[in-house]
């Protein structure tokens, strides 16, 4: 004759136990990878996070509300110069930058209107659009490849 034993729960409570430790661990690494994460983007990627440089130029919006002050960023000795543009008010007071490029050494604005500007052939609105290289050039890898994948299917 075997013998039955009632059980009282203890394992499906121990097996809840573990779900929500895990899933308390599982959160937590990924809160970890999130902070990191943008604390890798914040360092390294934030356009307003530039080296000041040496004053290039400035450049006074039509109606005279906006300038834009442009300077060259010196790398070191291996790298190339770059040029960094923040948008200001007339006084001076900074709002945020605008536009990084490298290599370049010079900085030819035309304003097409009190808010749009074309700074070394790129089109930007002020109050919406900023230029950084180091965007463009994955964009640019990107439809790179997908042209390579288009012509690779023949599509």
């Amino acid at each position: 004759m075997s013998k039955v034993y009632k059980s009282n729960g203890s394992a499906e409570v121990n097996n809840g136990s573990f779900k929500r430790i895990l899933i308390k661990l599982l959160k937590t690494i990924l809160m970890l990878i999130l902070l990191f994460s943008f604390f890798v983007y914040w360092l390294f990627f934030d356009i307003n996070r530039l080296p000041h440089g040496e004053f290039l130029s400035e450049s006074l919006s039509p109606d005279g509300k906006y300038k834009i002050k442009f300077y060259l960023i010196n790398g070191g000795a291996t790298t190339a110069y770059g040029v960094r543009g923040e948008l200001c008010y007339k006084n001076g007071l900074k709002i945020r930058n605008i536009y990084w490029n490298y290599p370049e050494d010079k900085a030819d604005v035309k304003w097409i209107n009190n808010h749009v500007v074309i700074i070394n052939g790129h089109r930007l609105d002020i109050f919406k659009d900023s230029f950084d290289f180091r965007k463009e050039s994955l964009k640019r890898l990107i439809e790179k490849l997908r042209s390579k994948k288009t012509k690779f299917h023949g599509k």
